[in-house]
């Protein structure tokens, strides 16, 4: 299976307003087609409940794992979703963002992100087994929107353990629906060196939008985690169509993001 780098280099990264890529017709044609007609229905996806009972605008999502263990799953995802969530793709990241990865990740990573215990992301694993870098690339979905207007999730920071964060968009042939770009942020002055980082939505009067970065079929966007990778999801209006992609990533099993202690001289 192609990986979603192959052909990426330094040169396709973006540096405002944090390091990022943003590839589009990512993959060849014949194999995203193959991918997107495979991809999980909306029960399978919920695994229970009645779609015009589902909450609006909400996310759900299928690991790689539950995937690869499921008898009844294409194998074309199988295998992308396996190779996606390998230590050979975190060996591309890891290459392609030399030099941007901040240096308190890598203190906690003895200075490199590859040649360590790797395995894939699972709920039910207890704590004292994981390894030390957890993968996942997993399906993962926001439900029609049916009434209001609103935002999946606003401007935020990934989780303070989380290595890097990659979307394949996957949007339905279908989907005429309005919204849900992936917004990029920046801190306004000052605030990221006063302002906890601990909120799975930080107030708007904390950041300013850059730039959006529009759901668009077979595209990917990659970026590593750091105190300036501030995103979210833009407003979606309402649509009976479902917001389709794979969440790619890699975590630590410990937090290793802190905000500054003090504003630099």
């Amino acid at each position: 299976m192609r990986s979603l780098l192959a052909g990426v280099t330094a040169a396709d990264i973006s540096t405002e307003p944090f390091p990022h890529i943003v590839i589009p017709d990512v993959l060849a044609p014949e194999l995203y087609d193959e991918l997107a007609g495979g991809f999980p229905p909306l029960s399978r996806m919920i695994w229970t409940g009645a779609p015009d009972r589902l909450p609006n605008n909400k996310h759900y999502a299928l690991s790689a794992r539950l995937v690869l263990e499921a008898p009844d799953m294409p194998d074309c995802w199988k295998r992308f979703l396996a190779g996606h969530s390998g230590p050979e793709f975190l060996a591309e990241v890891a290459t392609l963002f030399e030099g941007y990865w901040p240096q308190a990740m890598l203190h906690c990573l003895d200075g490199r992100l590859i040649g360590h215990d790797v395995g894939r992301f699972s709920l039910l694993d207890p704590p004292e087994v994981w390894p030390r870098i957890r993968q996942d690339a997993r399906f993962e979905i926001n439900t029609p929107v049916r009434d209001r207007p609103s935002s999946v999730r606003g401007p935020h920071l990934d989780t303070p353990n989380r290595l890097f964060t990659g979307l394949f968009y996957l949007r339905a042939p279908e989907d005429d629906s309005e919204g849900g770009e992936l917004v990029l942020y920046r801190w306004r002055e000052g605030e990221r060196w006063k302002r906890s980082i601990d909120h799975t939505v930080l107030p708007d009067e904390w950041v300013e939008e850059v730039a959006r970065i529009p759901y668009r079929a077979n595209q990917l966007v990659l970026f590593p985690q750091g105190i300036d990778a501030l995103h979210g999801v833009g407003i979606r209006y309402p649509t009976p169509h479902v917001r389709r992609y794979v969440f790619i990533t890699a975590e630590l099993t410990s937090p290793w993001l802190t905000v500054p202690a003090s504003v630099p001289a």
